[in-house]
This record gives C-alpha cells, sequence and structure tokens, in this order.
C-alpha cells in the first residue's frame, strides 16, 4: 500500500527574519522543490510563496509565514508533498517505498526487511534488519532479480548478494 503524502524535506531552522524555512531536503535531486506550489506540515497544506535553491541549501517561503517568529514553530518539522506532485522519473523509485519491503532469494528464503537506505555514494546501501543481525548491501543491477513494491518484495540473486553483502552483529 502507498502513501497518499511523502515526506521531502525538513526544516532545519529559520532564515532570515521575513518568515523564510532552511530546508534539509529528502530528495536526490534538490530542484525539485523548485516545482513545488504546495507542502504539508502537520497535515495543513501551505502554498509556496517562493523557492530558492543554492549551494548553501535550500530555502521555502509559505504563504502566511512571514516573520521569524512563525517561521521558528517550523524547526524540525517535515515537509510533505502529496505523491502525485513528487515529480519521479520513470523507472525510479521513492525510498519510502522500499522501506519494510521484504528481502528474498530466488527460492523464497527470508533474507530480512529493509529497515533502513544509506547514501553515501555511487549506490545506495539497504539495510536489513532480520531479528538476528544487520545485513548491509549495495542497491546493485546485478543483485536484483526482481521488485514488486505494491506487494513490498524484492527478490536478490543468492549469488550476487553473497558477494556484496556484509554482516553486522
Amino acid at each position: 500500500m502507498t502513501q497518499d503524502r511523502i515526506t521531502v524535506g525538513e526544516v532545519a531552522r529559520p532564515h532570515g527574519v521575513g518568515g523564510t524555512l532552511k530546508v534539509n531536503p529528502l530528495t536526490d535531486d534538490v530542484r525539485r522543490f523548485e516545482k513545488l506550489k504546495s507542502v504539508y506540515v502537520d497535515g495543513k497544506e501551505y502554498a509556496v510563496a517562493r523557492v530558492s535553491v543554492s549551494q548553501s541549501g535550500v530555502f521555502l517561503t509559505l504563504d502566511g509565514i512571514n516573520d521569524r517568529t512563525a517561521a521558528e514553530s517550523f524547526r524540525g518539522k517535515s515537509l510533505q508533498v502529496k505523491r502525485e506532485n513528487a515529480n519521479v522519473k520513470k523507472g525510479r523509485t521513492l525510498i519510502v517505498d522500499v522501506l519494510g519491503c521484504e528481502v528474498l532469494f530466488e527460492d523464497g528464503e527470508r533474507v530480512g526487511k529493509v529497515a533502513d537506505i544509506l547514501q553515501h555514494g555511487a549506490a545506495d546501501v539497504y539495510v536489513l534488519e532480520n531479528g538476528k543481525k544487520s545485513i548491509l548491501f549495495p542497491a546493485l543491477k546485478r543483485v536484483f532479480v526482481s521488485e514488486d513494491y505494491e506487494e513490498k518484495k524484492i527478490v536478490v540473486s543468492r549469488k550476487a548478494f553473497g558477494e556484496v553483502a556484509v554482516y553486522e552483529d
């Protein structure tokens, strides 16, 4: 089951005195913020008045948030958008859809459940929990046999998985 809204960022702090928010983006493409018309914070929809994306970060100004005091109340809050406004390119998958997926070998043996995804380099690293230990593996095409995010199921090649997986105690 997919979520109607997805989290795209978290408010880090107010920026300046005019109500602008500095946002920690939770996306691989910060330019997506430039297309936002509205965001949800604590279930309430806010129109996006202005967006600025630079090397120093993503800055949003929301209608009705006009001073630093009002902006301060947003510190640490998640920014969400409707799923259909997420601008996901064909062939790409949202992290929220991968989290919670059961990972299985081709023969049906359970490997674990995706508990986290680390993004630190050339490939995302999936963190699996299986009750005994954590297992980390890079999300390389050669590892995957099939993915069904609606069913929350990922099938991996036992051979390829064995070559790249790291087991933690």
